[in-house]
């Protein structure tokens, strides 16, 4: 190895992705949590860490290319490099270029003026265009999980159907919008599940989906046909180790093995499979022995979660949860089996939920600010909890269309309600945090105190600064 071929070079890590828009750009993973909105200059840039060009290499061509001198350039890259390191890691250079798509790494895709009005609005919360959409395909389920958030009660539209979800599917992705979620009660029962996928996946995007695996346990093809349309990651709901105690939790009868064969079946197919565990009293005791049981099975992520609070007339809101001891008893275990698994599976203990926010792992919540909800009635709304709820429904998709409603009146009118002082809570209006977090969780807010617009029960600001 040469000298030149042992200096480290910056490059974009696995599953990192760059999309040019109208005036910005985005970066993003495959998940809605990761997705930033940036300026082209800064698109630019990321295109170069691909691998083959060390630090001074970018910092010669950014400053070529934008014609800033040296003295410039070398303090901007390395702002740069401290500023988008969640996206790019150090690796020694190779002498090949990145073998990752081209066409969403090309520096020459990011040549285009930057619309700093646009990108300083996002900075407060307003997306020109929603990073993801979430359809709720149905309200019916299969199971009646004692903890699930939605209300299963609710009825399905009249006018809803799979050609309607399609033209959804197209006129998001027309638009720009990046994820596409896929939501229920069991969004797999839904006729014509599979074939959306398919068809965003088709259009360049990223469709997110957590299934009870019932479904797509029942046939290999399932997870075939995911796995060769290009389908990287699938969410299965797994809350017992066993027949017995699934069947308790899920309050249904003999699915148990078809959710162990949708695993399988996407394992085999090379579709990483990322488990969600909602904790409830029933399961508690058998964490532990569950998680050995899904690093065996060769999942790749486990989310071990804390019940949380749901829509009106959802389960979750009338279960009982598990104590603050018995708690921190599972967060510590937890934690042990991520040290032992940790060359195996990624394993997420459940927050602590006695604690709250600080200034720096504040969380907001993403729906006002860069998403929408769509629900078989057609009504548009911030949160795939919220259907039926007149204050935060701002549209509905078949009266307008998807970019008339984000940027119509009725939404624009909801955004200003949750930064207006005389509706929202006196920390939550001297808080610096206000425009990107608009008092965070709506629906955590109304469960607690009646007020969907009160403080976040979670939040330990205001944040000063």
């Amino acid at each position: 190895m040469t000298y030149q071929q042992a200096l480290p070079a910056p490059k974009l890590k696995d599953g990192i992705y760059l999309k040019p828009m109208n005036g910005y750009a985005l970066v993003h993973g495959h998940h809605p949590s990761l997705i930033r909105m940036i300026h082209p200059s800064e698109a630019f840039f990321l295109s170069l860490c691909n691998g083959t060009y060390t630090l001074p290499e970018i910092s010669y061509l950014f400053g070529s290319t934008f014609r800033l001198p040296p003295a410039d350039a070398e303090p901007r890259i390395a702002r740069f490099i401290d500023q988008f390191q969640v996206f790019v890691k150090q690796v020694p250079r190779s002498a090949a270029p990145d073998s990752m798509p081209q066409a969403r790494l090309s520096p020459s895709d990011f040549l285009y003026p930057g619309d700093d009005a646009a990108i300083a609005n996002a900075t407060y919360g307003q997306w020109p265009v929603p990073a993801g959409i979430n359809i709720t395909l149905t309200f019916k389920c299969n199971f009646n999980c004692s903890y699930c958030y939605q209300d299963l009660l609710q009825p399905d539209g009249k006018m809803w159907t799979f050609d309607k979800c399609l033209g959804l599917v197209d006129e998001a992705a027309d638009w720009g919008v990046v994820f596409l979620g896929l939501t229920g009660g069991e969004p797999t029962i839904f006729k014509g599940w599979l074939e959306l996928i398919e068809r965003g996946l088709s259009r360049g995007m990223i469709p997110t989906m957590t299934s009870n695996g019932t479904v797509i346990g029942t046939s290999p093809e399932y997870a075939q046909r995911l796995a060769a349309a290009g389908m990287k990651e699938i969410t299965i709901s797994f809350d017992a180790p066993n027949a017995e105690l699934h069947d308790e939790i899920t309050r249904s009868k003999g699915q148990f093995p078809k959710v162990l064969k949708a695993i399988e079946h996407l394992v085999d197919s090379g579709i990483r499979v990322v488990i969600k565990c909602v904790l409830t009293p029933k399961n508690r005791h058998l964490i532990v022995p569950m998680i050995d049981m899904l690093a065996d099975l060769g999942v790749s992520e486990i989310g071990i979660s804390y019940m949380e609070s749901g829509a009106l007339n959802s389960g979750a809101n009338l279960s009982d949860n598990i104590s603050t001891g018995e708690l921190l008893e599972v967060r510590k275990a937890v934690l042990a089996k991520r040290d032992e698994y940790m060359s195996v599976c990624t394993i997420h203990p459940p927050k602590d939920a006695t604690r709250k926010w600080g200034q720096d792992d504040w969380y907001p919540c993403g729906g006002i600010n860069m998403g929408m909800s769509i629900f078989p009635s057609g009504d548009v709304s911030v949160c795939d909890k919220m259907h039926g709820v007149k204050d935060f429904t701002y549209g509905n998709v078949f009266d307008s269309g998807l970019r008339a409603i984000w940027q119509g009146d009725a939404f624009q009118a909801l955004r200003e309600r949750t930064v207006d002082p005389a509706r929202i809570d006196p920390d939550c209006a001297k808080c610096s945090k206000l425009h990107m977090c608009r008092t965070s969780c709506f629906v955590d807010a109304f469960n607690q105190s009646g007020k969907y617009l009160a403080k976040d029960p979670n939040c330990g600001g205001p944040f000063l600064n």
